[in-house]
């Protein structure tokens, strides 16, 4: 009984990553594409790393390393194998006149965010609500189009300034504060 119910544990979370990427259902997408930003695997790990995370720990919890066995080895086998193929599957984010499609299964429109940043390879889209932000992994030969498309379309967030360098004379006047000696 423990291992039909780990079974079905597992294929619901193969089925919940799958669906993001290769799901049956698109989502419709308004307006003119614009640019359309093909995913590195690098980026596509980095985008399902919380499922990806979530899998290995049931696998892990389910192989018998810690307590009993609930998973067997074919289902164990299975499911690394479909994991594997959701991230060989080649993704995109298409930017359109009226929004972003970040997945096949996600449209998302240029009024549902208020600011965004970008900090090396991620875009971050601030949404109006608390869980509306959106995080982009963008390479860096894709970073420029996508930044001046974004700032016609979305006002820039909070300018960051650079963190200030210490001065030379830093550790002296750190040992100095402290009671340290020459």
């Amino acid at each position: 009984m423990t291992e039909i119910l780990g079974s079905l544990l597992l294929l619901s979370m193969l089925a919940l990553m799958a669906a993001r990427t290769a799901s049956p259902f698109a989502a419709s997408v308004t307006g003119e594409t614009l640019i359309d930003v093909p995913l590195r695997p690098i980026f596509r790990l980095l985008d399902e790393r919380t499922n990806i995370i979530a899998i290995l720990a049931v696998l892990i919890l389910g192989s018998g390393v810690i307590g009993e066995r609930w998973i067997s080895h074919g289902m164990f086998l299975f499911a690394v194998i479909v994991m594997i193929g959701v991230l060989v599957v080649p993704t995109h984010y298409r930017f359109t006149t009226r929004g972003i499609s970040p997945n096949r299964s996600t449209f998302r429109t240029w009024e549902e965010f208020e600011a965004w940043e970008a900090i090396g390879n991620v875009i971050r889209l601030k949404g109006a609500d608390r869980f509306g932000s959106l995080k982009l992994y963008v390479a860096e030969n894709d970073r420029e189009s996508v930044s001046k498309l974004l700032e016609r379309y979305v006002p820039a967030g909070p300018k960051r300034r650079p963190p200030e360098k210490p001065s030379i004379h830093e550790p002296h006047r750190l040992r100095q504060r402290k009671g340290g000696t020459q």
